[in-house]
This record gives structure tokens, C-alpha cells and sequence, in this order.
């Protein structure tokens, strides 16, 4: 079996256990129903410090009938080097810090039981990495968003998303897997509070055979809903990540 091949067998068996189902109602509050999000991101070098990404996420709730979709447009830079290799072909994780600009587009398709919505933000995100003992690769991610929400009542607002994240990359006969876990708060202004927590793990596998190579990513999430009633949903990710 191939680098591609080992990839996909793991990501397959991770995708099956989380989607196993999670307890209906718990600590944080009654649960609300499973969100599937498939994603694909596209990354072009444009110079040895700078790439523009083009990333396109549906989301859809099968239980309350949603379909949504998200579509965005980024430029990265990469600053102060780590002089490190990694299996995985996305130079951001070899530098110490790095920045992303950009907007997002975010609409609904069918609103389902819910309402119907549609936002525009500019994104900026500020991510520092460092190597911890063992190899494990951490990062901070700040991403501050200015958005524009058509037709509510508060059409403009800020929202901070704080991320710490912890990996570690295995070379498996040429290709690399990556178990990572994180933890995330969202704070909004109107209303000034803190939003929402989640926390996050999965598998990341990278490979060659198309540009500079590719990443599949296979995560699960528990999203805790903080304000205005506490309720939390599970939300499975498939991620394919495309570099150029």
C-alpha cells in the first residue's frame, strides 16, 4: 500500500469513530444536531514568502435540514524561519509566525428550520509556532474578523477567535501523519461576551502527486454554545488541502 493509500486507510478509520455518535445531552447543556462541513483549500506560491489561498466550506445539518456555504480569498506571509523540514507541504508550519489577510463570504443555501443569513468579513489572523519537547509543533492562532451581516438588526460586528493547537508529525513510509488537538474561544461584540468554546482533534496525512503536495484532514468537534442558553453540537470535518 502507497503513501496515498496508508493516508486514506487512517483517515477512513478516524472518520468512522467519530462519527459514532456522542451523548445526547451532557455538561454542556442539550445537544443539538450533528453539522458535516467539508472544505477544500487551495494554496498558490506566489513568491518564496507569500501565497494566496482560495478556500470554499460547506456546511449542512441533516436533522434541521441547513445547507450552507462559505467561500474565501487569502494572502499569506511567512516570516522568521524555523530552518526545519517537515513531511508536510504547507510552508506555514516551517516558520515561527506568519500572517493572513483576506474576506469571507459566508451565505445559506437552504435555511432548513432556521433563517435564513448572509455575511461578508475581512479576516486577519496572526499565528505564532514554536517546537515543544518531543517534536510537537504548537501555534497560536489570533484571527480578528470585522463582519457584515445583510438584513439584521446589527448589521456590523467584531469577532476574536483565540487558538491553541498542539501537533506531532510521523513520516510513514513517505507520507506524514499528523494527530492534532485544539482548544477555541470566540468572543463577539455586540453583544461583548464570549460566545462559543470548541474543542477539536483529528488526523492530518500529507503526500505528493499534485503540486507541491496535498493534506487530507478528517477532524471532529464539540461546539459549546456559551450565550444566550448553553447547548452544544458535534461537528465532523473533511478537509482537503491542495498546494501549488
Amino acid at each position: 500500500m502507497g503513501p496515498s493509500g496508508r493516508c486514506l486507510a487512517a483517515l477512513a478509520a478516524l472518520a468512522s469513530a467519530a462519527s459514532a455518535g456522542a451523548a445526547p445531552d451532557g455538561f454542556f447543556g442539550p445537544a443539538k444536531d450533528l453539522e458535516l462541513q467539508p472544505e477544500i483549500d487551495v494554496h498558490v506560491h506566489v513568491a518564496p514568502e507569500a501565497r494566496l489561498l482560495f478556500q470554499t466550506q460547506g456546511s449542512w445539518i441533516p436533522g434541521e435540514g441547513y445547507t450552507g456555504l462559505a467561500l474565501g480569498a487569502y494572502l499569506d506571509w511567512f516570516l522568521l524561519p524555523f530552518f526545519r523540514r517537515l513531511v508536510s507541504p504547507d510552508a506555514a508550519k516551517t516558520r515561527a509566525l506568519d500572517l493572513r489577510l483576506g474576506v469571507r463570504y459566508t451565505g445559506t443555501i437552504d435555511p432548513g428550520t432556521g433563517s435564513p443569513s448572509q455575511d461578508l468579513a475581512v479576516q486577519l489572523d496572526f499565528t505564532p509556532r514554536y517546537f515543544l519537547p518531543w517534536s510537537i509543533l504548537a501555534s497560536n492562532r489570533n484571527r480578528a474578523q470585522v463582519q457584515w451581516a445583510f438584513g439584521t438588526g446589527d448589521p456590523v460586528s467584531f469577532l476574536y477567535r483565540g487558538r491553541l493547537q498542539l501537533e506531532r508529525e510521523f513520516d510513514v513510509g513517505g507520507a506524514g501523519l499528523t494527530p492534532f488537538a485544539n482548544a477555541e474561544l470566540y468572543w463577539q461584540a455586540p453583544p461583548s461576551m464570549w460566545e462559543q468554546f470548541r474543542m477539536q482533534a483529528g488526523l492530518q496525512c500529507s503526500f505528493g502527486g499534485i503540486g507541491r503536495g496535498q493534506v487530507l484532514e478528517v477532524n471532529y468537534a464539540a461546539v459549546t454554545y456559551l450565550q444566550p442558553g448553553r447547548s452544544w453540537r458535534s461537528l465532523i470535518g473533511i478537509v482537503w488541502y491542495l498546494y501549488f
